[in-house]
């Protein structure tokens, strides 16, 4: 049986809207450069704050939240976000990106109609919640989960570096002696 794509193509080209499609792409090919380019930016303000030993901030109150330098566990960020995305930015208190990814799955549920299909598939009424779901919203779906957990655990794992860097000088700021050498290959008595 050989399939034929060119059905398919011609069903694409229907239901494909190029007005927003001619509006999309720049904005797309723009997000990826500005991310890569503020990725170096701040690659090289990492470097010169390590090799200073900036100190920062690691506790504020502001009208929104108290944020606070800790140590969380990645595999919890990870959990929250599978659960319902946004909740695991919410475990790390990015309140801002939380309330962002909790809006839109808002809307992506209602206007997928995804949480009706999914009782109506514990009740074993397959054939109702497939007429029910609307794709063009449900297909959002994975784009969001995959954003919500890989920013909620790679946040995770930078805070925690942050916070292990921040209790590292604190304790050599407040305990270690002045004086205290690491001799590079000798043994310390």
């Amino acid at each position: 049986m050989i399939y034929s794509f060119q059905g398919e193509i011609d069903k694409a080209k229907d239901i494909l809207d190029t007005r927003w499609l001619l509006i999309y792409i720049p904005v797309y090919i723009f997000g990826i450069w500005d991310s890569y380019r503020t990725t170096i930016d701040m690659n090289k303000v990492y470097i010169l704050a390590e090799r200073e030993n900036h100190q920062f901030n690691s506790f504020s109150i502001g009208a929104l939240e108290i944020n606070y330098l800790d140590r969380r566990n990645p595999a919890m960020s990870i959990i929250w976000s599978l659960f319902i995305p946004g909740l695991g930015q919410l475990y790390l208190h990015r309140i801002t990106t939380a309330f962002f990814v909790i809006i839109w799955v808002v809307v992506f549920f209602y206007q997928s109609r995804g949480l009706e299909a999914i009782s109506l598939l514990f009740l074993g009424e397959i054939a109702e919640a497939t007429s029910v779901i609307n794709p063009e919203w449900f297909l959002f779906f994975p784009s969001l989960y995959g954003f919500s957990v890989y920013d909620s655990y790679s946040n995770t794992v930078e805070n925690n570096k942050l916070f292990d860097q921040e209790q590292r000088l604190f304790l050599k700021k407040n305990y270690q002696s002045p004086t205290f050498k690491v001799l590079k290959g000798q043994k310390v008595n």
